[in-house]
């Protein structure tokens, strides 16, 4: 299925992907699954990125965190350094196309900072599709919310990828709920199925292409009251929002459509379009010029927001 078609050229031009990027991009394309082609795909999928996840242990042993259980679904990652309270709580969201993934793929997005910036993050393993649909992940999502802003600790929503659309629905969900939010992280995040034409350039791309993502909402949007975050009309109202995308990947213009919405709306958002960057390259890649400005560019929102909070 793929929402919201528009007219497309058959075979586009499409941007180049920077040359720092390409050694990457070509080590996705073979060691990568096929594209998911139906949803008799996705545990096949779901058990391929298992398989190349990270453990847990690395991702605190690289940033210095310690880690500590918050219910089954929630870790709570927190600086060594950290014996007073955080400037910031982040809640992140991870990735994996809203049909696969775990609470620390990704985490790197705030771990890195989570020293530097005396971040709290919390890391949510949020129910996934088909066994869940949509609603249900917005709805787990904004009951770890609750939790996390009852103390009054000023907080982000953060994503990558999938977890970024996700958390753009439940910062919508949040604000309709009174549920305050200090801001909205969104990295790459996959805000819908539209056929643009970004979609068609990345149409077959390794990162992630387009018959993957109308497969992957398919099965979220199953039995779904709530639409994806991208073809959401009623953007007010939202918390400061930060948003990137690569310029070679399959979700840019839905990114950019999003970002030139919430401004139409009046909501404060910053947009990053990476030249040459594809679909989480900067994850693949991170020592990359274009991933190391990507990483800086977080930060200092991330700074701003805490600043603010406090302010």
């Amino acid at each position: 299925m793929v929402r919201g078609s528009a007219r497309v050229t058959a075979d586009p031009a499409r941007p180049a992907v920077a040359a720092e990027l390409r050694a990457g991009l070509a080590e996705l394309a073979r060691r990568e699954m096929p594209g998911i082609a139906d949803a008799s795909d996705i545990e096949r999928y779901r058990a391929a990125s298992a398989a190349r996840a990270e453990p847990p242990e690395t991702l605190r042993a690289r940033w210095r965190l310690h880690a500590a259980e918050r219910g089954e679904a929630v870790t709570v990652l927190t600086a060594s350094r950290a014996p007073r309270p955080a400037a910031l709580r982040v809640v992140f969201l991870h990735g994996g196309g809203l049909i696969a993934g775990t609470r620390y793929a990704g985490a790197d997005l705030a771990g890195r900072f989570a020293e530097e910036l005396e971040l709290e993050v919390w890391t949510i393993e949020y129910p996934l599709a088909p066994a869940a649909n949509f609603d249900a992940m917005i709805a787990a999502v904004l009951d770890v919310l609750r939790d996390a802003t009852a103390d009054g600790a000023p907080v982000v929503l953060a994503g990558q990828s999938a977890g970024g659309g996700l958390a753009a629905a439940a910062g919508l969900a949040c604000r309709d709920a009174g549920v305050k939010l200090a801001g909205l992280l969104l990295a790459c995040p996959m805000l819908d199925a539209r056929d643009t034409v970004s979609a068609a350039q990345f149409a077959d791309d390794a990162s992630w292409d387009r018959r993957s993502n109308a497969v992957a909402w398919e099965a979220a949007l199953s039995g779904s009251a709530a639409q994806p975050p991208g073809e959401r009309a009623d953007l007010a109202g939202l918390p400061p929002v930060f948003l990137d995308s690569g310029s070679a990947e399959v979700f840019r213009d839905s990114i950019v459509d999003f970002a030139g919405r919430l401004w139409a709306a009046g909501v404060s958002a910053e947009l990053h379009v990476w030249d040459g960057a594809y679909h989480s390259s900067d994850f693949v890649t991170e020592d990359a010029e274009v991933s190391r400005a990507a990483h800086a560019a977080r930060r200092s929102w991330l700074l701003r927001m805490s600043a603010s909070a406090v302010s």
